[in-house]
């Protein structure tokens, strides 16, 4: 799978993503809900590698009130007005990169779905799934979040989650696999993430994470895999219209 999907999941367990977000319900008719951001970052340049690189992306998201979402490359849409549960389609765009066999992939599209429950309003639940469009394959996963949210302070807000992701065969192959290893689906990473949002005034928001993610089962045990623990962390300024 491409780096660039792999550093989506890593910014999107952060919870910043509209897909992500639980407890929003459908915005009021006529309405719109518009971001930007800058985000700067430094995390393992693909799950297993132990080189390391930082970046700095641009964010752009927009929410209309029928419950179609833009946020980056991802199209998505919100199928429930209910604001404890949440779900629907996605489609994005995986823009390449290089596999760890040497190989690359080209531009290509992505499709899958999400789920949000808040069962208690301290929790809140995420799931979502998808698999490239193309005839390079590269497999199917399948992520799995809980998290929750309080406040520190008026304006200060700590999220702490964890999660886990679930691959197939092909994809566990396309990042891990050898002439001589030929891993198996299954549980191909855990992590943890902390997030602090500081609303600076009401348009204005600074948001840092950390996230702590550990390989395992056949990505771990693979001759490709040169460090298990990879940390990525960033720091995001948010303007919301």
């Amino acid at each position: 799978m491409g780096k660039q999907l792999i550093a989506a999941i890593a910014l999107g367990v952060a919870g910043t993503s509209a897909w992500a977000q639980s407890s929003a319900s459908l915005l009021p008719e006529g309405s719109k809900d518009v971001t930007v951001a800058a985000i700067i970052g430094n995390g393992p340049d693909a799950p297993g590698s132990a080189r390391r690189s930082s970046y700095l992306l641009p964010q752009f998201s927009v929410e209309w009130d029928n419950g179609v979402f833009l946020d980056g490359l991802s199209l998505g849409m919100k199928m429930s007005s209910e604001p404890l549960l949440q779900y629907g389609p996605l489609i994005s765009l995986d823009l390449g990169g290089h596999r760890n066999d040497g190989s690359k992939t080209r531009l290509r599209p992505v499709f899958g779905a999400f789920v949000n429950y808040q069962p208690l309003h301290e929790l809140s639940l995420h799931a979502h799934t998808y698999a490239p469009a193309s005839s390079e394959g590269s497999g199917v996963l399948l992520n799995l979040q809980a998290g929750t949210q309080f406040m520190l302070a008026p304006h200060h807000f700590l999220a702490l989650g964890a999660g886990v992701n679930l691959v197939d065969r092909a994809y566990m192959q396309s990042d891990f696999g050898t002439a001589r290893y030929q891993p198996g689906g299954g549980l191909h990473n855990t992590y943890a993430y902390g997030r602090w949002s500081w609303e600076l005034n009401r348009k204005f928001t600074l948001v840092t994470s950390v996230q702590v993610s550990r390989l395992q089962g056949d990505a771990a045990a693979s001759p490709r895999t040169a460090q298990r623990t990879g940390v990525t962390n960033s720091l995001m300024l948010r303007y919301s219209y």
